[in-house]
C-alpha cells in the first residue's frame, strides 16, 4: 500500500497521522500536481478528480481524504476505531462531515485567502500558516479575514463546550473525530489573532503528545489548505 500526496496538504496529514496511529507500513509517494506533469498523471490514473490524497491498496484506488480514513478503520482498525454499532460510529462520522463542510473551509479562509487569491505564488514556495495569515495579506482581505476568524472563534467555543465534558470529541477516547479535526487545531494554535479556549488547549496537548501528531502535523514546516 502507499499515499500519494504533498506532505505539506491538510489533507495527507490526516491520513498519514492516522496510519501512524494505526501502526501501518504505508509509506508516503511524495507528488507534486501542480508542478509535475508526470506526477499529474499518476494522480490522473488513480483519481478522476485529479487530487491527492489517494492512498492505493493493491487493485484498488481510494481518494477524498476522509473517506480514505473511513477505509482504514474499517479495513485494518480494531473496535475501537471501528465499533460495530452503526451509532457508534456515527458519533465520529458527524465530526468528519461537519470538519469538511464547516470548519475546514472557514479555518482556509482565515489563514489562506490571500495564498488561495494567487495560486501560483502559492505552489511556488512553503509559506507558514502564521506568515500567511499575519503578513501578506492585503487591505482589501481583511475584511473577509476578519469574518472568517470570527466564524473560528465560534466554531472552537462550540468545540470547547463538548471537550468540558469528555477527553476527545466523540467520546473519552481518540476517534475519527480527533483525527480530522485535531489535524486543523495546530495552524490555529499558531495563529496570534486566536486563543485557544481551555477545554480544546488540553485536549491539543494531547494530542500534541502522540508521536504521529508530532511527526506529520507539527513537524510539517507549513501547511496549505488542500
Amino acid at each position: 500500500m502507499k499515499v500519494y500526496g504533498h506532505p505539506l496538504s491538510i489533507n495527507v496529514q490526516k491520513v498519514m497521522w492516522l496510519i501512524e496511529e494505526l501502526d501501518l507500513s504505508i509509506a508516503l509517494e511524495e507528488v507534486d500536481i501542480r508542478h509535475s506533469h508526470r506526477d499529474a498523471q499518476a494522480i490522473a490514473e488513480r483519481c478522476p478528480m485529479q487530487q491527492t490524497p489517494v492512498l492505493e491498496d493493491g487493485p484498488n484506488s481510494v481518494w477524498e481524504s476522509h473517506t480514505i480514513l473511513r477505509y482504514l478503520v474499517a479495513c485494518y482498525g480494531n473496535k475501537m476505531w471501528y465499533p460495530d454499532c452503526a451509532f457508534q460510529r456515527s458519533c465520529y462520522e458527524r465530526w468528519m462531515d461537519w470538519c469538511l463542510s464547516s470548519f475546514q473551509p472557514v479555518i482556509k479562509r482565515a489563514l489562506f485567502s490571500s495564498a488561495s487569491d494567487h495560486p501560483h505564488a502559492m505552489s511556488s514556495q512553503a509559506m507558514s500558516s502564521q506568515a500567511m495569515s499575519s503578513q501578506a495579506m492585503s487591505s482589501r482581505d481583511m475584511p473577509s479575514r476578519e469574518k472568517a476568524l470570527e466564524q473560528c472563534r465560534y466554531h472552537l467555543e462550540r468545540i470547547d463546550e463538548v471537550l468540558a465534558e469528555q477527553k476527545y470529541l466523540a467520546s473519552d477516547r481518540i476517534t475519527l473525530a480527533d483525527i480530522a479535526i485535531g489535524s486543523l487545531i495546530h495552524s490555529l494554535h499558531n495563529e496570534a489573532s486566536l486563543t485557544l479556549p481551555p477545554n480544546i488547549s488540553r485536549w491539543y496537548q494531547q494530542l500534541a503528545d502522540l508521536p504521529g501528531y508530532q511527526r506529520w502535523i507539527m513537524q510539517a514546516e507549513s501547511t496549505l489548505p488542500a
